[in-house]
């Protein structure tokens, strides 16, 4: 699946490269290098046989596939929006430059990379910027959906994953860690530490990782914008998660203007009178504080009753979110 993204007039892809190949160990070295590189739109999936090959591809796309030449390939199961890309082990005329949709295998793996991309006539320039996205998921209303948007929303990255902050006044969880807690303090000390301490401390779920919860909402009240703004920057100089979505609650933010720091700001809505009353309420709060532009800024969504990760909820994302992104 391509995925386009939306940032002002940035336009921004991921590519998805299926890699088929007999030598295992290749395959699998080839795929992790290309997804370790944080300066690449491509995500790599390796596949153990041309039938786990058929299989993904009947319910999902590629968009280009990397395969050793000598596999037998039934070409009618391969999608026609399928670039294929057969790697040899002598190089093409001599070069490693693909020609006539063939690459010399043992190319480097950022040759191979750039090849693809120069082969899809992409502009690569800038790109761990422009991958990268911050999400507040914040509302002034309850039960309107707001934890089942952000956990999805990171569920939804298949770049390197999204990454979730619980920052909700009174959180279901307990961090006996203090995790959260403690990377506010790094963070206010602008410690060289924080990105080491966090990759010790984040839980990897299966479909998404987790920094921590807020232990008392008082940790967050020391935060300010320019805080903020330097963690974000640190996430996005560290490059390991494309998408970190913050679970806002508003009594959390000791200044509006916090919100100004992310890339996107999410508004779970309701559309009874009283929750349409007190989004509107939200919004003036941030006129009078002389924040229009965030309040211009604030994307009010009505959010299903799925699961979260669910098909519908991944529809909802694809359909209402990635247009922006």
């Amino acid at each position: 699946m391509t995925c386009a993204l939306q940032s002002g007039g940035d336009k921004i892809q991921q590519y998805k490269i299926g890699i088929l190949d007999g030598d295992r160990a290749y395959m699998i070295s080839l795929m992790n290098h290309i997804n370790s590189d944080r300066d690449n739109p491509l995500f790599a999936l390796a596949f153990s046989s041309e039938g786990e090959l058929y299989g993904y591809l009947e319910t999902k796309t590629l968009d280009v596939l990397l395969m050793d030449e000598n596999i037998p390939l039934d070409e009618s199961k391969v999608p026609v929006a399928c670039r294929m890309i057969f790697m040899t082990r002598d190089r093409v005329d001599g070069s490693e430059e693909i020609s006539h949709n063939r690459i010399f295998k043992y190319s480097r793996v950022r040759n191979i990379s750039s090849e693809i991309l120069r082969y899809m006539n992409i502009d690569d320039t800038d790109r761990r910027r422009k991958l990268f996205r911050s999400y507040a998921v914040i509302s002034p209303i309850g039960r309107c959906g707001k934890t089942n948007l952000a956990v999805s929303l990171c569920m939804n990255d298949e770049v390197r994953g999204g990454l979730y902050v619980g920052m909700e006044e009174y959180s279901a969880f307990h961090d006996h860690e203090d995790v959260l807690a403690n990377v506010i303090y790094l963070v206010k000390q602008r410690s060289p530490d924080l990105t080491g301490y966090m990759e010790k401390n984040i839980v990897e779920l299966e479909e998404y990782s987790v920094l921590g919860y807020l232990g008392s909402y008082i940790d967050a009240l020391e935060l300010n914008t320019e805080d903020m703004v330097w963690l974000i920057d640190e996430f996005r100089r560290w490059g390991r998660y494309t998408t970190v979505v913050f679970d806002m609650g508003q009594a959390v933010l000791k200044d509006l203007a916090i919100l100004g720091a992310f890339d996107e700001i999410m508004v779970p809505e309701l559309k009874d009178e009283l929750s349409q009353d007190k989004l509107g309420m939200f919004e003036r709060v941030l006129e009078r504080r002389e924040l229009g532009k965030i309040a211009r800024r604030l994307h009010r969504l009505n959010v299903p009753l799925a699961v979260p990760g669910s098909a519908e909820m991944l529809r909802f994302i694809e359909s209402e979110i990635g247009s922006r992104r």
